[in-house]
């Protein structure tokens, strides 16, 4: 467990005390002595005096790390995560940047303050950033139209599509509902720009700027126009312009890069019940919204240069306006019940550009989450505090990078102990009793009496989905198979279910199951099914195929 610093700082403040009481009780002794003896001894004193007050304050400094080790370690047991880096920043100073545990399962090689891991969304900052140092430069205004940049990018409403600017495309209010269109992108062999293109099929979830929604395709089009603009690709800006300044020097933008790298950590993911470790996912079509990879020691730097406004190692790297304006609430985002609940000091949530804001015990707090295929990672900051964390993880599906968050933070701020990995922990445990229990509701629930439509003859051949592209269900033996053309080497294996209804289950393990309806033409055969991949995850969207008669 953690120790509060306020409880240290007592201490200490007791200790100075008595040590205080004796030099001067032995200074009043002297003065009634030799006069060359009681100034040289008054000196003497008045040096010891002074490294006593500068070892208990660096001990106050240590004191918020205490027990730090035990508790992470403990953490990761708990919740089964194989390799964890963090980092801490404080009143500019590196003051942790250390790494627990293993870069891949069954093997030996540990993490340390140097491995790479994938920090996905936490690209996001980076990228509004960069459009920023664009802004500064006046090569291009937040407020220009985006298809000033990219006339091609077109949404479903010709009227958002007129009126939406660079400043939207980072702040998650195009109306869209969070992670829709993820599909599109998701380990599809399309391009960044047919990925944008099949945006104009997406229909709205809200009205343009009245709600959030989290949108990475809007960010994929942020990146785009860094391109356009700068007239390099967005990788290459960053590192020219925020990588080298700061000695980002393994900071990289694919994963094709990490494939000749070394102190590489790998991604973990549940496979039936067991943490099993999985390829990364080249991500190149949607990099913007989540492509960099980096270390803890290079993501401190990040760090130092949003507590000091844009300075690093006395170098002013980006204007501090551009800090400014990427911390200026942007999109309201209502607190739930939940959020309440485990943070009863917090009045707000909005998001900035490419960051969230929010309060805790009355303190800014910055942030960004980050998530992708075995790979979660949280990085923040508390501007008053000039405190920064940086948790990066390889394994998915836990909230644990969250929980050491709030723990350093609790324990720098001096507030009450709590634990948050238990906490959360017991938050997830719940949540995964509330899926079963769906589950096993869904199959009670199941009639498994076939109807004319499910038979193989009327279901194989060709489908297609104007966003998604080509699909084909065929029969391979007794098996039944789906395969999407974007998605090589993914495949689905269809089992009945009930009525129309199809259980899918993919062999990519990201992609789970899912379950696949179809839709009956009104003359004994079937005209479409509709499907959704990992809404939990990937895409909430529903995608309807239609069949194609070939």
């Amino acid at each position: 467990m953690l120790t509060s610093s306020y409880q240290n700082e007592s201490l200490d403040q007791r200790s100075n005390c008595n040590h205080l009481r004796m030099n001067l009780a032995l200074i009043n002794h002297i003065q009634k002595g030799d006069p060359m003896l009681k100034k040289t001894l008054q000196s003497l004193f008045l040096i010891t005096l002074i490294l006593t007050f500068a070892i208990s304050l660096a001990r106050a400094q240590d004191a918020p790390l205490q027990g730090f080790d035990q508790y992470v370690e403990k953490a990761m047991q708990d919740w089964q995560i194989p390799g964890i880096a963090i980092a801490i920043v404080k009143d500019d100073a590196v003051v942790l940047a250390k790494g627990y545990g293993l870069r891949e399962l069954g093997k030996p090689d540990k993490v340390d303050e140097h491995t790479l891991f994938a920090i996905a969304s936490n690209t996001k900052a980076f990228i509004a950033t960069a459009v920023g140092i664009l802004a500064k430069e006046g090569k291009l205004d937040w407020d220009d139209p985006a298809i000033k940049y990219l006339p091609e990018l077109q949404l479903y409403d010709p009227y958002v599509t007129r009126e939406l600017t660079i400043r939207d495309l980072l702040c998650h209010r195009v109306g869209l509902e969070t992670y829709a269109g993820d599909m599109i992108w998701y380990g599809s062999t399309s391009t960044a720009d047919e990925v944008l293109h099949q945006v104009r099929y997406l229909e709205p979830h809200s009205s343009f700027r009245s709600q959030y929604g989290y949108c990475n395709l809007m960010f994929v089009a942020a990146g785009r126009i860094i391109e356009e603009v700068s007239g390099e690709s967005w990788g290459g800006f960053l590192e020219r312009r925020i990588f080298a300044p700061l000695r980002m020097i393994r900071s990289c933008t694919s994963t094709h890069e990490l494939e000749d790298m070394e102190n590489v950590a790998t991604p973990h993911t549940e496979v039936g019940g067991k943490i099993q470790p999985i390829p990364y996912r080249n991500i190149d079509n949607a990099a913007p919204a989540g492509a960099i990879n980096s270390s803890v020691m290079e993501i401190a730097q990040w760090l130092r240069l949003q507590l000091n406004y844009g300075t690093c190692n006395g170098k002013q790297v980006i204007d501090s306006t551009i800090i400014d304006e990427m911390r200026t609430p942007h999109t309201i985002i209502r607190i739930g019940k939940e959020q309440r609940e485990l943070y009863p000091t917090r009045h707000f949530i909005t998001y900035g550009l490419g960051w969230f804001l929010s309060d805790y015990h009355g303190r800014l707090v910055v942030l960004h989450g980050g998530g992708l295929d075995g790979m979660f990672s949280y990085t923040g900051f508390l501007p008053e505090e000039k405190l920064g964390i940086a948790v990066l993880t390889n394994r998915d599906d836990h909230r644990l990078m969250t929980a050491l968050f709030y723990q350093i933070a609790d324990a720098y701020l001096g507030v009450p102990d709590s634990d948050w990995s238990a906490i959360l922990l017991q938050k997830r445990q719940e949540e995964k009793i509330r899926e079963a229990e769906k589950e096993k509701k869904r199959e009670k629930e199941r009639d498994k009496k076939k109807t004319p439509y499910t038979s193989a003859e009327k279901i194989t051949g060709n489908y297609a989905s104007k966003i998604l592209g080509d699909a084909e269900i065929s029969k391979e033996g007794k098996k039944l198979v789906l395969t999407l053309a974007l998605y090589p080497g993914v495949e689905g294996y269809l089992e009945h279910w009930d009525y129309e209804t199809f259980l899918c289950k993919w062999n990519d393990p990201m992609w789970g199951k899912s379950y696949l309806t179809f839709v009956p033409d009104g003359r004994g055969s079937v005209e479409s099914f509709k499907v959704k991949v990992r809404e939990d995850f990937i895409d909430p969207l529903e995608y309807v195929f239609e069949r194609t008669g070939e």
